[in-house]
């Protein structure tokens, strides 16, 4: 009956915790007119348009889901008790993180999305080390966190690369931009690599995959058009959507096989 309570009232601050931080992304100010328009759609060529961004919203929703699923359907299994310090721990620097985004503290909102990037990590890292009981929840565990920490991996490099160019650098200057695609091409291999050592790479991939491709159709497309950063990028997102495929269909093939 204790852990059934404590699991209802972690399902219940996780809740809490998620939905304060979508209504602070709704009742913010648009993003450029965030500190100078640094992080709009046009600032630098890895900028992330609202198509890019928009899966957060998507994300907030299936983690609330997860809380309440396991918090009382799953609270006796090992896996969901040991990765709730850092579940909480996520939810916590994702507020921070949006809070200082709000609030134009870009520098501290950058050290708590890495941050949050981290405890994101060690999230993956324990679910893909342990023994997930039932199908339907390897596919949901794995996809709310693997595809959050893929999605925020590359938000986070191009926020960087944001802070970078107010700071430091010329966006529009051709190191600067050879830099952002070094960033971009570097994070592609690391997830094309981990997406055939671990089930979890399948997601870290998908999400990483929707970011890069909204970019690419941007710097192509929009205002401020890039198209050598772009094709650049497209030579990534070839690579990462090939090891994906690949990927998936023999892991696909191994699940059949099981039974």
């Amino acid at each position: 009956m204790e852990l059934k309570l404590v699991s209802g009232g972690y399902a219940i601050l996780m809740v809490l915790g998620l939905s304060w931080a979508v209504w602070a992304v709704m009742t913010a100010p648009d993003l450029d007119e965030i500190a100078g328009g640094w992080l709009g759609q046009d600032a630098t060529v890895s900028s992330v348009p609202l198509v890019g961004q928009l899966p957060w919203l998507g994300i907030m929703v299936a983690l609330a889901a997860y809380a309440i699923w396991q918090g009382f359907s799953r609270w006796k299994i090992q896996v969901h008790r040991k990765i709730r310090p850092w579940v909480l721990a996520m939810v916590l620097f994702n507020a921070i993180w949006v809070l200082c985004l709000r609030r134009e503290l870009i520098g501290f909102s950058l050290i708590a999305g890495f941050i949050l990037l981290a405890v994101l990590i060690r999230i993956v890292w324990v679910i893909d080390r342990s023994l997930l009981v039932q199908h339907v929840d390897r596919w949901i565990t794995r996809a709310c966190f693997g595809l959050f920490a893929g999605w925020l991996s590359m938000i986070i490099v191009a926020e960087a690369l944001a802070f970078s160019a107010m700071h430091a650098g010329n966006p529009d200057s051709l190191m600067f931009k050879g830099t952002s695609a070094l960033a971009v091409i570097l994070l592609a291999l690391f997830l094309s690599a981990i997406s055939f050592k671990h089930p979890m790479g399948i997601y870290l991939n998908a999400g990483a995959l929707w970011v890069l491709s909204c970019i690419i159709i941007d710097r192509y497309s929009g205002h401020a058009t890039s198209p050598l950063f772009a094709t650049v990028c497209l030579v990534a997102a070839v690579l990462m959507l090939i090891c994906l495929v690949s990927a998936l269909r023999t892991r696909i093939q191994r699940i059949l096989s099981s039974h």
